[in-house]
């Protein structure tokens, strides 16, 4: 019996002293890694900001592909909820609570097998050169009793460590896409010289001028160009704000210069859906090239802040089939050419105004 007892009181102890000395061990605790990618910032970051990206480098992740998890909300936006259920990790979920677009994507971490408060996790992004970005990525929060007594035996730093290294692994192994911006430059450079050359000068009973009751007149088709860089431009920033997918550019079937042959292209007229369908607002070709030249400076801006990449790597279901944002971008200039054709027809045609 004194043996039992000795034995029980010994259990007792050696169960007591973690326990006691778990009382001492902060419970705040704040884990980060850096390093550095060889890919422009923005494509950086516009990986990391979705949280699902995390399956493809994160250290806890790969380490149970049986996983079970799910989703709310538009990822890479504040708001979107990811959780999980493992048998290996317990259950979790993650809550996107802030966006500094380019900068830094915050978020909240939940354990619930361990029933906490909200952990801070975080990334944020630093370029260090026009193909350099350092990356960090990091959690802090608090640590209930006892559990505490685990960062004593485990620290985190070396799982962040080795997640930022499979992030490089799998940015650097992406297509490196030729920077093709000055193509693109030119091409809407050319657009508004022709534009130019072919409206200047005309007056407003040429501007209004129809060879046909059911054709365009050239006031119309300048206004019609306007409204339609403009929403073409606003689905394209629409497109800006979901994940990149580079894997859906085998999909794409056509070159740029196929693009924008077939923008160009009246072989086929097509008729214009109600929404683009203009009466002709200006009476001044000057006043209409003039508010095509404010509008496209919000474009040129566009064009020059987004990496290459970035317009590449979206891929989305197009009239043309599956293109990427750059391609969209050359859609418009060649929709510019298609409609310039077209007035160049109705000067050309019978009875156009001397």
């Amino acid at each position: 019996m004194k043996i039992l007892k000795k034995i029980v009181i010994a259990l007792l102890i050696i169960i007591a002293i973690p326990l006691i000395i778990a009382l001492f061990v902060p419970k705040d605790f704040h884990n980060e890694g850096e390093i550095v990618v060889n890919k422009p910032k923005q494509v950086v970051f516009d990986y990391i900001k979705n949280v699902k990206n995390q399956d493809n480098f994160g250290v806890w992740q790969l380490s149970d592909p049986d996983m079970e998890t799910t989703s709310e909300g538009t990822d890479g936006t504040v708001g979107f909820k990811y959780s999980w259920d493992s048998k290996k990790l317990g259950k979790g979920a993650q809550v996107i609570t802030n966006i500094v677009e380019g900068e830094r994507m915050e978020s909240e971490m939940f354990f619930l097998d361990f029933n906490d408060d909200a952990n801070k996790s975080y990334f944020s992004v630093e370029e260090k050169s026009p193909d350099e970005t350092l990356v960090k990525w990091g959690i802090m929060g608090k640590t209930p009793y006892p559990w505490n007594l685990m960062s004593l035996f485990y620290n985190m730093d070396k799982d962040f460590d080795q997640g930022l290294k499979n992030l490089k692994e799998i940015l650097e192994a992406q297509e490196t896409l030729v920077d093709d911006k000055s193509i693109l430059r030119n091409h809407y450079q050319e657009t508004i010289d022709k534009l130019q050359k072919s409206v200047s000068g005309l007056n407003k009973e040429q501007l209004h001028f129809k060879p046909s009751a059911e054709s365009w007149s050239i006031s119309q088709c300048l206004e019609h160009i306007i409204i339609t860089e403009k929403m073409i431009f606003g689905m394209i920033q629409e497109n800006m704000e979901t994940p990149i997918n580079p894997d859906e550019r085998e999909k794409i079937e056509f070159s740029d210069d196929e693009i924008l042959a077939m923008a160009a292209d009246r072989t086929e007229k097509y008729k214009a859906p109600e929404v683009l369908v203009t009466k002709g607002k200006y009476d001044d070709a000057e006043a209409a090239l003039n508010d095509l030249n404010t509008q496209r400076e919000e474009l040129y801006s566009f064009i020059e802040a987004t990496p290459i990449e970035a317009l590449r790597n979206r891929v989305n279901e197009s009239p043309a089939g599956f293109t990427d944002a750059y391609q969209s971008l050359l859609f418009i200039t060649g929709h510019s050419n298609r409609h310039l054709l077209q007035i160049e027809e109705i000067k050309a045609s019978a009875g156009f105004p001397e």
